[in-house]
């Protein structure tokens, strides 16, 4: 039987909305609609990757390189009133770093921390990382994948990163990220990390051994290599994110929460449920 699976998900998302106030046929349309996403994951589960369990969350389900449009993604923007779909690149733009955090939300989700960046990051350079169904990705699928998200090379592509920063009453420096906890997601504030690095390398720092030799919140430490990644130190009132294009990769801790552009996308991370 001949069908296209992704009308199917959009007419279901539809159903969903008309029945958002019916106690009865909501819950019923709404499983049924988790079912058709679970059907589309395991058609093409390589779109995401496995992060292993740490010490500091359990195993988790994240986007290969960022998020892009889909009916569920649809269903969050109408309930926000955002206008969105996939960029010229394939994936979701035009998000506020708000937005991003209520998509994730709505995804039941958080968007990437600057250590699940890098722990992404590492898994993709070493060529050995799982899909949605567990089994092991293609080592040129994640090489690619490593390369979207850092290669020096146009066109623009960019992500929000789960860090917001602002002074205590002390005067000092903290961050603000989410996290899971006991399976479920909490908002942590907590000290920068003493051994951050707080000056503008421009250029640079070393991207792998950025990526080998983080701080505890995914940040360059005082001690990293020079190299040609530009980076800005966090800031009072400041938030994260990654690019690269044609003139170099950066990332910046010194970001303007409200600003949006078509190629600033997000990444979001998901408790992954073994079956």
């Amino acid at each position: 039987m001949e069908y296209d699976l992704a009308k199917a998900k959009t007419e279901v998302a539809k159903l969903v909305k008309a029945f958002e106030t019916d106690s009865e046929i909501k819950p019923v349309v709404s499983r049924f609609f988790r079912e058709l996403e679970e059907i589309a994951e395991r058609r093409d589960p390589s779109n995401y990757l496995l992060l292993p369990e740490t010490d500091t969350h359990p195993e988790l389900k994240t986007n290969l390189t960022r998020l892009s449009y889909a009916p569920e993604v649809q269903k969050i923007a109408e309930k926000l009133r955002l206008n969105l779909g996939n960029n010229s690149q394939g994936y979701v733009g035009n998000l506020t770093f708000k937005q991003a955090e209520q998509i994730a939300e709505g995804l039941e989700g958080i968007v990437e921390t600057p250590s699940l960046f890098v722990e992404k990051l590492k898994i993709l350079r070493s060529g050995k990382g799982y899909d949605a169904n567990g089994n092991k990705q293609d080592t040129k699928k994640l090489e690619n994948a490593f390369n979207e998200l850092t290669e020096v090379r146009n066109p623009w592509r960019a992500q929000w990163l789960n860090h917001q920063y602002s002074l205590n009453k002390e005067d000092k420096l903290q961050v603000t990220y989410h996290k899971f906890v006991d399976g479920k997601i909490k908002p942590v504030t907590e000290l920068l990390d003493l051994d951050t690095l707080m000056e503008d390398r421009l250029p640079g720092i070393d991207l792998i051994d950025y990526i080998e030799n983080s701080t505890s919140q995914g940040l360059p430490r005082k001690s990293v290599k020079k190299g040609k990644t530009y980076f800005w130190h966090p800031r009072d009132g400041a938030v994260a994110r990654f690019d690269a294009d044609a003139g170099g990769s950066d990332l910046g801790c010194d970001g303007d929460p409200r600003y949006s552009n078509d190629a600033v996308g997000v990444a979001v991370a998901k408790i992954f449920h073994r079956k």
